[in-house]
């Protein structure tokens, strides 16, 4: 079966222009449903965060809604441990959490961090299997927060005594992989792109379908099939039997014309 001249292209173009359009219009809703957090875009300074971030990594920010905080949030907080304005640091607990740690004892046979009773996986720590130089058994007021770095050897935070849990408003902003308003943006982008190649390639297949040739035209300009041989003698032998026939057909007239009147002379005897 032959497929008409831009059908593939044409079906290709619908596809793009369904997902272009569902790309675009579900990005624009939920933009307007819940509109995404500015973001400002910034550099890690010093080593506490490796392996994570390391020194000078570009790094994106975002505001942090009250009561939004979640443990495992990377922040940029206002610490009284740091001489620098503000810190990266790790939510390791939150307000009601309990988190302690004793480096004389091991859970499930390595060194970790125990919240609320549960041993804590920390597979972002370069060092995982010393996740603290000092012991400690804190229980986090509400409204703070319990930060550590992830660089736990070489940095300071909330386990050392002197410093204690951070209250939550002194956060800054959340350190976040990639800003959902650049995603957004990109998204947009894609599916405006998807939709203008639909209708490009829309466009080329109408092209291809108005340039090939109709059916009737195909049929016109196609040569007639040429005569048989043996079809061509039965056509003469026919032909021929119909002039024999037409040649017969006179005389049988003139010989009735001929007796006709032998006929009449006879009658006219038998009256006379």
């Amino acid at each position: 079966m032959e497929h008409r001249p831009g059908r593939g292209r044409g079906i290709a173009a619908i596809v793009l222009l369904v997902l272009g359009a569902v790309i675009l219009g579900g990005v624009t809703v939920a933009k307007a449903v819940n509109p995404p957090a500015r973001y400002t875009e910034g550099k890690q300074v010093g080593w506490t965060m490796t392996p994570t971030y390391t020194n000078g990594e570009s790094i994106y920010l975002e505001p942090v809604a009250k009561g939004k905080l979640r443990r495992g949030d990377v922040v940029l907080a206002s610490v009284p441990w740091s001489l620098q304005k503000t810190q990266m640091n790790r939510v390791v607990a939150v307000g009601g959490d309990r988190i302690q740690y004793k480096p004389s004892s091991k859970v499930a046979g390595q060194y970790r961090l125990v919240l609320n009773g549960t041993p804590l996986d920390e597979p972002y720590l370069e060092q995982w299997k010393y996740p603290s130089t000092v012991a400690f058994d804190v229980r986090v007021p509400k409204g703070h927060v319990f930060l550590m770095a992830d660089n736990r050897l070489n940095s300071d935070g909330s386990q050392y005594a002197n410093n204690g849990p951070v209250r939550a408003d002194k956060i800054v902003s959340k350190v976040v992989a990639y800003p959902m308003a650049k995603m957004a943006v990109w998204g947009q982008l894609a599916g405006a792109l998807l939709i203008l190649g639909g209708g490009v390639l829309l466009a080329v297949a109408r092209r291809a379908r108005r340039r090939a040739p109709q059916p009737a035209a195909v049929a016109a300009q196609a040569p007639s099939a040429p005569v048989a041989p043996a079809a061509a003698g039965a056509v003469e032998s026919a032909e021929a039997q119909e002039a024999a026939q037409g040649s017969q057909a006179p005389q049988g007239a003139q010989g009735g014309a001929a007796e006709a009147p032998a006929a009449s002379g006879e009658r006219a005897d038998v009256q006379s």
